[in-house]
């Protein structure tokens, strides 16, 4: 085999693989764009419930989920977990608009406050407790980096954290 032969069939794998991807990523660019502008499973029925200013609970904790525009498969687990945990086990307080989850890209222009105000410095979670419609306490989970790699003992950290920023604004959970 020559030199052109090889090079020609190099470039055909690339661009074929190329084609591939971006017909494999476009698949997702609905929830990935629905994502980016902080709408989750838990909005919608947060919108519904009469205690929410907006679409943040005016009594209750928002869930943040923050990341990057570069998303590993640890990130995505991670907020996949954390808003199962927050519709499964918290979906009475979903319903009544006590709680939010929200995802949150930090690096978009209209984000980057985040980063401050919660002193991110990679991916994560972020509980903010509220009372009449305004920020109180914010407590950044740092331990989500490696309670992830056990999932239960993940999902306990976020449902225990949950429960006590609840408790802290004055609802309490079944």
């Amino acid at each position: 085999m020559n030199t052109k032969s090889l090079l020609t069939g190099v470039l055909l794998i690339l661009a074929v693989g190329g084609i591939v991807y971006v017909l494999a990523d476009g698949r997702d660019q609905a929830p990935r764009a629905a994502a980016e502008a902080g709408a989750t499973s838990g909005d919608a029925a947060a919108a519904a419930g009469p205690a929410v200013a907006g679409d943040l609970p005016v009594d209750g904790v928002v869930v943040y989920y923050f990341h990057g525009r570069q998303r590993c498969q640890t990130c995505n687990k991670m907020e996949a977990l954390a808003d199962r945990v927050v519709a499964e086990q918290f979906a009475a307080q979903v319903r009544d608009g006590w709680v939010a989850f929200k995802t949150v890209n930090m690096q978009t222009p209209e984000n980057e406050h985040f980063v401050a105000e919660f002193e991110l410095r990679s991916a994560g979670v972020v509980m903010v407790e509220r009372q009449q419609g305004r920020d109180l306490r914010w407590r950044r989970l740092d331990d989500v980096w490696t309670k992830i790699r056990n999932e239960e003992e993940y999902k306990v950290y976020i449902a225990e954290n949950l429960t006590e920023c609840l408790r802290d604004v004055g609802l309490e959970t079944s």
